[in-house]
């Protein structure tokens, strides 16, 4: 019995026959359930990622959406503020005017000024622009350079200005036009100043305050424009009473109401007035000396009493 059946073993089931056996695993299904359950764990890594990519770009686009908020909420806010100040600081009297200051005048009196920038009291403080203020004045002929300084608190304006520096004042047809060392007409007021030489023949075809003086006499207004210079470098243009140029050959002026001075041409002039200041404040001639000093020889200075 045992020798036919082999490995098959009878149990009592109460009837039914068991039969018990030994089988091998089926590796290829173990693999493949294997592999279909490793491609499950990545299915659902995958899934995770996908759901966590959306809920990032969520958060992202939620966290956009209140920035942009955000930052309207504050744009309106600032325009809605400088509305406010430009109203305040155009539209108010708050910054309105009270007080206009000058400094570095010693030409030009303060009536000169207040003339000028009584308009000023009164108008609104940023409303009123720097280049309004200088062009004002400007106007005033004796007056080179301008600065303008604001200041809100109080409301006032502070103008210091540098004035042109007067060098001479040329006669000519009736007429006294002030100038400086460069020939710049500053004024045609004679009575203005009396400290600085007075030029005489030399005609002046035209004279703009502010601008240049225009003469057909070429060689005459070159000789008193080296003259002025060159006085107004050493130092003794308030010396000199006046400059005759009548003749371009004979040049000629008297110091300080003692001594005439012959120049002769207008060649080495620079070097005959420094000469000239040489002579005199080195005690070669008594500061009380009258008489005329002649410059005519080059590196001479002749004096005679």
């Amino acid at each position: 019995m045992d020798e036919k059946r082999g490995n098959i073993h009878l149990v009592k089931t109460g009837g039914r026959r068991v039969t018990k056996t030994t089988t091998e695993y089926d590796r290829n299904s173990l693999e493949k359930r294997l592999e279909n359950e490793k491609r499950g764990n990545v299915n659902t890594e995958k899934r995770r990622s996908s759901n966590l990519a959306k809920k990032v770009r969520y958060q992202k686009r939620q966290k956009q959406r209140r920035l942009k908020k955000q930052r309207r909420r504050a744009l309106l806010a600032l325009i809605m503020a400088a509305v406010f100040v430009l109203i305040l600081m155009f539209m108010t009297p708050i910054f309105n005017i009270r007080q206009v200051s000058v400094e570095g005048n010693a030409l030009v009196s303060a009536e000169q000024f207040e003339e000028k920038l009584k308009p000023l009291i009164g108008e609104n403080l940023f409303r009123t622009g720097k280049g309004k203020i200088r062009k004002t004045l400007k106007s005033i002929p004796l007056i080179d350079k301008v600065d303008v300084q604001k200041k809100m608190f109080p409301p006032s304006v502070k103008v210091t200005v540098a004035e042109y520096v007067p060098a001479g004042m040329i006669k000519t047809d009736g007429a006294s036009i002030l100038v400086n060392s460069q020939l710049t007409a500053l004024t045609d007021d004679g009575n203005m100043i009396t400290h600085v030489p007075v030029v005489t023949g030399l005609n002046i075809s035209d004279s703009q305050s502010g601008k240049e003086i225009k003469s057909d006499e070429t060689e005459k207004k070159e000789a008193v424009r080296t003259i002025l210079r060159t006085l107004e470098s050493t130092g003794i243009l308030d010396k000199v009473i006046e400059i005759n140029v009548r003749d371009v050959t004979n040049i000629v002026l008297n110091y300080d109401y003692r001594l005439n001075v012959i120049c002769g041409t207008q060649l080495g002039l620079e070097r005959k007035i420094r000469l000239l200041r040489e002579s005199v404040y080195h005690n070669e001639i008594d500061e009380n000396a009258h008489g005329t000093m002649d410059l005519t020889v080059p590196g001479y200075a002749e004096y005679t009493p």
